[in-house]
């Protein structure tokens, strides 16, 4: 009976044992994700004040746009449902705009840089995608881009339609050549037929082709609100304005279904991104700005001919589009204040050795044969080159 009692326990925790081995175990659903248990808050000590909330994290700046797969995935995220649609002219532009593959892919890579900045204002203004592809689809993104009967500019504006948004032409500026001033207006045109048109993407094209007063016109006389470039609605437009809805649609498909059409798109390409600057204080040339911001003269003017022959005229707005390393070149120039020209913005010369103050009719030719120095020597001193204007009162340095 002792050894009985002895072993009771033993037999105990081998039959206690067994039934567990027999029970299911517990594990979450596949199909549904395994909640956190709710915490259970403890109340602190009366005596102690609770902790103050942590701080929340400023917001992280936005990563910029550098490469081909951000541009077309942007964009592609803001595409309206159906992107490819079926028709006799859809499939027309579809062949138009791709028949060359090869050469499509290389325009595309070329007008990377302006169309990223593009894109990057689309969204931030809400707007439809498709709005990336107009400048495709007016000019193939060229800045400088002048068509028949007088719109220019990559959003081909013409100078009514450009003034009545706030563009500025005048001699020596035209806005509708500036990336700048022009998209900020075709976009902001854009949003206010946004608000005519419901958020109908075709009918807000149309509006932009066309003006919108026509398209209001045409469904008042139609009484159909539908809006199609395939099937020529509403009635009574005209038939580039149907081919204008055409043309976006067919580019919209043939960057979100590039491969449906043999095209390999330089998603893997890389670029220094565009953005928006204040030209520095003083600076009357673009050749001037493009050696304080450290960048190319040549892509600089590419980028900005509204100033004609590349001169920055008194008066005009100041806004250009430069690649985004300027931007430290930028905050550079506006630490360092003082050792700035205040009538040129240049850096001012060395305190030691000679500094000539330009006068009325000066030239660094003259200015050279004046002290004895190569023209060579002034150039590279001053950071100048034969294209820039000098202006009174600027300082040239004259020796190392």
């Amino acid at each position: 009976m002792s050894d009985l009692r002895r072993a009771l326990p033993l037999l105990l925790i081998v039959a206690l044992g067994l039934l567990s081995a027999c029970q299911p175990s517990v594990r979450p659903d596949p199909l549904e994700p395994e909640e956190p248990a709710t915490p259970v808050a403890l109340a602190a000590p009366a005596a102690i004040a609770p902790a103050a909330p942590p701080k929340p994290a400023p917001p992280a700046a936005p990563d910029p746009i550098d490469t081909g797969a951000e541009v077309f995935d942007r964009m592609r995220a803001r595409f309206s449902a159906p992107v490819c649609v079926k028709g006799e002219r859809n499939q027309l532009w579809r062949k138009r705009y791709a028949g060359y593959p090869d050469s499509f892919a290389r325009h595309v890579e070329q007008i990377l840089p302006l169309m990223g900045y593009v894109v990057e204002d689309v969204e931030r203004r809400g707007l439809p995608g498709e709005f990336a592809l107009l400048p495709i689809v007016e000019s193939w993104y060229r800045p400088a881009a002048i068509g028949p009967g007088g719109p220019a500019g990559m959003w081909q504006m013409i100078a009514s339609t450009a003034r009545n948004h706030g563009v500025r032409i005048q001699p020596g500026y035209d806005g509708r050549l500036s990336p700048v001033a022009s998209t900020d207006a075709a976009l902001s045109y854009l949003e206010s037929l946004d608000e005519k048109f419901g958020g109908e993407w075709r009918a807000m094209a149309m509006g932009y082709n066309a003006g919108e007063y026509r398209i209001l016109r045409a469904f008042q006389a139609s009484g159909d609100q539908r809006v199609s470039g395939e099937h020529r609605l509403p009635r009574g437009l005209s038939n580039t304005t149907y081919d204008y809805v055409a043309k976006l649609h067919a580019l919209a498909c043939l960057f979100d279904k590039p491969e449906r059409h043999g095209l390999v798109l330089p998603r893997e390409a890389r670029f220094t991104p565009l953005v928006r600057i204040a030209l520095p204080a003083g600076v009357a040339s673009l050749d001037q700005a493009a050696v304080q911001l450290g960048v190319d003269a040549s892509a600089l003017r590419a980028l900005n001919p509204a100033y004609r022959q590349g001169r920055v005229v008194a008066g005009v707005p100041r806004d250009v589009l430069a690649p985004a390393s300027a931007l430290s070149r930028l905050a550079a120039l506006a630490q360092a204040g003082p050792s700035a020209d205040a009538d040129t913005g240049l850096p001012l010369p060395a305190a030691t050795g000679r500094v000539h103050a330009v006068r009325p009719g000066d030239t660094l030719s003259r200015i050279a044969a004046r002290y004895g120095v190569t023209l060579r020597s002034l150039f590279e001193l001053n950071q100048l080159d034969g294209r820039s204007i000098l202006r009174p009162g600027q300082r040239i340095r004259i020796d190392p």
